[in-house]
C-alpha cells in the first residue's frame, strides 16, 4: 500500500509540474514507485498494486483533459517499463541481495533503468506522435529524460529504504530522525525559495551528515525528501544562480542538482554501512577469540589441576601399598 501511495502522490507531483504554466517536461518519478513493486513484492501484491496504479493513472489523465487513448496508452507504457527495469534489475543487478552493495546500486541505472527507458521512449515517443503530432526524437527525449531521471532517484532509494531492517547499526531514536527530516525540510525550503545567493551548496553537507548519522535507510528517506519538496518549490519562482533561465531549463537545473545530491549522499552511505559492518564484525571476532583463549586457557587450568590431583591420589597408593603387604 505504501508504494502504491507513493505512485499516486509522486503521480500527481510530475503531472502538475510538467503542465504548470503550460511548461513541459518535468520529473517523472512514479515509475519507480512501480519498478519497486515489481521488485519488492511477491507476486499477487505485484498484480494488485500495478492494477491499482494504472487505474489511477488513467483517472488522472482522464480528469486533465486528455482522451481515452492518451489515457490507456500511457498508463501501459508506464507499466512495461516499470516491469522492464524490475526484470532487468532482479536478473542482472541482484537486487534481492539482503544488503544491496555499492556495485549493485551502480548496476541499477546501467543494466535496468537506461536500456527499459530507452525501449518505453519509443513507444512514448510513437503515442505521441499519432496523439499529437509531435515528431519521434522530440518525443523520445521528453519521455526518456524525466523518466530515466526520475527512475534514477526513486529507485535506488527505495531499495535501500525497504532494508532499514538490516542496517540495524544506524537505529536511532524516532525523535531524532524526525528532527533530522523536519531540520532537512526547512533547509530545502529556505534554499529554493532564496532569490539572491546560490545557496545549492548548502544541501550536499546537510545529506553527507545525514548519511554519516542515519545510515542508507537515512540517506534515501533524505533523498526523497529533497526531491519532493525542491521541484514544486522551483516553479514558485526563479532562485538563484537560475534566475536568467526559462521554467523548463530551472526545473532541469533542480534535476540536476538533486541527481548529484543523492547519488553522493547514497555512495556515501553505503561506503560509510559497510566500513560499520566490517568494524562490528572484527569487533566481533576479535570478542570470539578472545573468549576462545579464555575457554582454552580455563580448559588448560582445569586439566593441569586434575593432573596435580591425580599425581597426589598415585603418591598416597603408592605409600600405603608396603603397610597393606605388611598388615597381611
Amino acid at each position: 500500500m505504501a508504494l502504491a501511495a507513493g505512485y499516486a502522490a509522486s503521480l500527481l507531483l510530475s503531472v502538475a509540474v510538467s503542465r504548470a504554466r503550460g511548461e513541459g517536461g518535468g520529473l517523472w518519478t512514479a515509475n519507480g514507485f512501480l519498478a519497486a513493486a515489481f521488485i519488492l513484492l511477491p507476486g499477487p501484491w505485484r498484480v494488485g498494486v500495478a492494477l491499482a496504479c494504472m487505474a489511477f493513472h488513467a483517472a488522472v489523465d482522464l480528469a486533465a483533459g486528455d482522451g481515452a487513448l492518451h489515457a490507456t496508452l500511457y498508463p501501459l507504457i508506464n507499466l512495461l517499463e516499470a516491469g522492464l527495469v524490475g526484470w532487468l534489475a532482479i536478473r542482472f543487478c541482484g537486487v534481492r541481495a539482503r544488503r544491496v552493495s555499492l556495485r549493485e546500486l551502480a548496476l541499477v541505472p546501467i543494466a535496468a533503468i537506461i536500456p527499459a527507458n530507452a525501449a518505453a521512449g519509443a513507444l512514448g515517443a510513437l503515442a505521441a506522435s499519432v496523439l499529437r503530432g509531435q515528431p519521434l526524437l522530440a518525443g523520445w527525449l521528453a519521455w526518456s529524460i524525466p523518466g530515466a531521471l526520475g527512475m534514477a532517484l526513486v529507485l535506488p532509494a527505495l531499495l535501500l529504504a525497504a532494508r532499514a531492517d538490516q542496517y540495524k547499526e544506524f537505529d536511532r531514536p524516532p525523535l531524532e530522525v524526525a528532527a533530522t527530516l523536519a531540520a532537512l525540510g526547512a533547509l530545502v525550503v529556505g534554499v529554493f525559495l532564496d532569490r539572491d545567493l546560490p545557496l545549492q551548496f548548502a544541501i550536499f553537507p546537510a545529506l553527507t551528515m545525514i548519511a554519516v548519522r542515519l545510515g542508507p535507510p537515512g540517506a534515501a528517506a533524505a533523498g526523497l525528501l529533497t526531491a519532493m519538496m525542491a521541484l514544486p518549490l522551483t516553479l514558485l519562482g526563479p532562485a538563484a544562480p537560475s534566475s536568467g533561465l526559462d521554467g523548463v531549463g530551472r526545473v532541469r537545473m533542480t534535476e540536476l542538482i538533486i541527481a548529484t545530491a543523492l547519488f553522493t549522499t547514497l555512495v556515501t552511505a553505503i561506503v560509510v554501512g559497510e566500513q560499520t559492518r566490517l568494524r562490528e564484525l572484527m569487533l566481533g571476532r576479535d570478542r570470539a577469540a578472545r573468549a576462545a583463549r579464555e575457554r582454552a586457557r580455563r580448559a588448560e587450568a582445569a586439566a593441569a589441576g586434575a593432573q596435580v590431583h591425580g599425581d597426589v591420589d598415585a603418591g598416597q597408593a603408592s605409600r600405603l601399598r608396603p603397610r597393606e603387604r605388611v598388615a597381611v
